[in-house]
């Protein structure tokens, strides 16, 4: 059998004609089984898959083979893109710097920022070569520039040195309050150093003046406050400070508490960094700093010329700090708003920004002249009232108008006033009922004997009815100043008739009084003493730096808002029994500085009311 099968197997890949010579007994079995159509079959052609697969390989098809030679094309296009965009990069580092900045030769009298339009006239970080044809960038601003020159240009060369920074060095991003890195580094070189090496260009107006003590002519002289009072102290070193910090006071945020945050942090960091620290408040919207504090500790040196204090990098010998560039010199210190990335910032950070800010409370946050004296008189009066009956005081700071809660469920209102009367009353448990049994005669006269002391924008808060049925004491924090509702200016002076004119068609219009019911408005603010600077204002059609200084009147107004709030806040910082805030205004975040690390980290004598984010903060990202 095996060998006829071997017979056969030739048989049948020729052709039908050969069947015959089969013997019986296969004829018999293929005919029984059926098999007699594939004896009867043509052979395959060669050209097409077998049937059964070859052992150990898969059948390989044209469309396979097509896909593969595809791939390979594709991959081989992709590496070459990879490997030009890796060479025009190289390229771009060793040729130059990006599109925004160009070097400089020894010898350049102009230079300019290739298309941004920008000249020598121009303050701007600039890049240059030194001896060895090394890339370097400094800060260039002319001598005859203005000082100080406005929040946006300041900015503005902070975002230009990112860039250059991340040309340099691409590890390195922005300018953290927390790094430790020397100039070296980064490639910067101050602006004495750059000119004395020959790398900078001469400024226009004249070359650099050493460090030999003169002030530079070119700084504007109403250089204000502690700035002003050093330079004609006669008992004062005649050299110019080794290491400086200028704060400015200006500010295009309407309140004062950013404001004031920023200059306690900032005076922290002056104090780690051995800088000399000095103050100007040429172009604070509230007027000048000694209407409302005592002068700031005067450093022994001279203020350094305008052409050296530059806003970035801070490594800087000289630097300026302003509300537009916290985000670069407070970058190490600056807490994200999302709860998500809340959760991974270490809790060092929060411990720092706050100890930097507690170091300039207490320099420098001590108020003069007439509210100094009524504080102290205040003071005396809520301790004998209160504590002498057993009771003892609660500070209720509630803000409205245009800040609004973080807490996603009030972002577009306000939290309710019974939230902060709760957490009133619970600090007040706390206080004469700290185990929290069933309330006793004496805790609950010690209540009664209590008082909140209630500060806030909205005028129309005090007479709120959710405070009616507390057992303590409603009071004002200070009754010195504050904002009225219109309400309570038309009783006391009703708005004034149209005046008439020579001409019986038409009158004089006269601006009618304006309460502060809902709280307080920027808008309102910059309108104070000037309606039509308000209306600028409201439309977002207000200049950065109006060229009009205020009149009379409105500095006038404006010191009182000023003089309030801060009245205020002295007040509710020294309630014994705590004080409830909404951390999202910076005004309960400058009462945490106020009440000390202890009580904000418990949260014992320090509530906050905004369940938008987890305790106290006090730079946060987007302010």
């Amino acid at each position: 059998m095996i060998h006829t099968s071997r017979q056969a197997r030739p048989t049948l890949r020729r052709t039908a004609s050969a069947t015959p010579s089969l013997n019986a007994n296969t004829a018999e079995f293929s005919k029984q089984f059926g098999f007699q159509h594939l004896l009867n079959s043509p052979l395959p052609s060669p050209a097409l898959p077998s049937i059964v697969p070859r052992h150990g390989k898969k059948p390989t098809t044209r469309l396979c083979r097509r896909a593969f030679r595809i791939s390979a094309r594709l991959s081989s296009w992709l590496v070459a893109l990879i490997l030009l965009y890796w060479l025009a990069r190289q390229i771009q580092s060793a040729t130059g710097p990006p599109y925004s900045v160009t070097f400089l030769s020894v010898n350049v009298n102009e230079y300019n920022v290739a298309g941004q339009g920008l000249s020598a006239q121009d303050a701007v970080p600039i890049l240059v070569a030194d001896a060895h044809k090394n890339p370097k960038w400094t800060v260039s601003i002319p001598r005859d520039a203005e000082f100080p020159l406005k929040p946006s240009q300041y900015a503005d060369i902070c975002a230009r040195s990112v860039q250059i920074v991340k040309q340099l060095s691409p590890g390195h991003t922005h300018f953290h309050a927390s790094s430790r890195e020397s100039q070296s580094a980064t490639g910067f070189v101050d602006v004495q150093e750059a000119h004395d090496q020959g790398l900078l260009s001469i400024p226009t107006g004249g070359p650099v003046q050493p460090n030999t003590g003169a002030v530079d002519d070119g700084s504007k002289a109403s250089v204000q406050s502690n700035i002003e009072e050093q330079t004609h102290d006669k008992n004062r070193d005649p050299t110019v400070c080794d290491k400086s910090l200028t704060f400015l006071m200006e500010s295009a945020d309407a309140g004062m508490g950013k404001t004031l945050l920023g200059l306690w942090i900032a005076y922290g960091l002056a104090q780690e960094e051995g800088r000399s620290f000095f103050i100007d408040d040429s172009n604070w919207a509230y007027g000048s700093y000694a209407t409302f504090f005592n002068p700031a500790p005067v450093p022994s040196c001279l203020p350094p010329p305008a052409t050296q204090r530059l806003p970035c990098p801070r490594q800087t010998r000289h630097l300026v700090v302003s509300s537009s560039t916290y985000q670069w010199i407070f970058a190490g210190l600056i807490e994200p708003l999302s709860p998500k990335r809340h959760s991974h910032v270490p809790a060092t950070r929060k411990h720092r920004a706050f100890s930097l800010a507690r170091i300039g409370h207490d320099a420098l946050f001590h108020l003069t002249g007439d509210d100094a004296s009524y504080l102290s008189t205040r003071l005396t009066e809520l301790d004998s009232r209160t504590h002498s009956q057993g009771g003892c005081t609660v500070g209720l700071h509630v803000r409205r108008g245009d800040r609004r809660p973080w807490e996603p469920q009030y972002s577009d209102s306000y939290i309710p006033l019974s939230s902060y009367f709760s957490a009133a009353q619970s600090l007040l448990n706390q206080h004469f009922n700290p185990r929290n049994i069933t309330l006793t005669h004496q805790a609950a006269t010690g209540i009664s004997a209590s008082t909140l002391l209630l500060a806030s924008d909205d005028p129309d808060i005090y007479t709120a009815p959710e405070f009616s049925s507390s057992m303590s004491k409603i009071d004002r924090a200070q009754s010195q100043i504050f904002l009225a509702s219109k309400a309570t200016l038309d009783a006391a002076l009703p708005d004034p008739a149209p005046v008439p004119t020579s001409d019986p068609a038409f009158i004089k219009f006269v601006e009618p009084n304006v309460g502060w019911e809902g709280g307080f408005f920027a808008s309102i603010f910059w309108g104070l003493g000037n309606a039509a600077e308000g209306r600028r204002a409201a439309r977002g059609e207000r200049p950065e730096r109006p060229q009009e200084t205020p009149n009379e009147e409105t500095r006038r107004l404006r010191e009182y808002v000023g003089r309030a709030y801060l009245m205020e806040l002295k007040v509710l910082g020294h309630a014994n029994g705590g004080v409830v805030c909404g951390v999202s205004s910076f005004g309960c975040r400058v009462l945490g500085v106020m009440r000390g690390w202890t009580d904000v980290e418990k949260g014992e004598r320090w509530k906050n009311v905004d369940g938008g984010y987890p305790g106290w903060v006090g730079l946060v990202e987007g302010d």
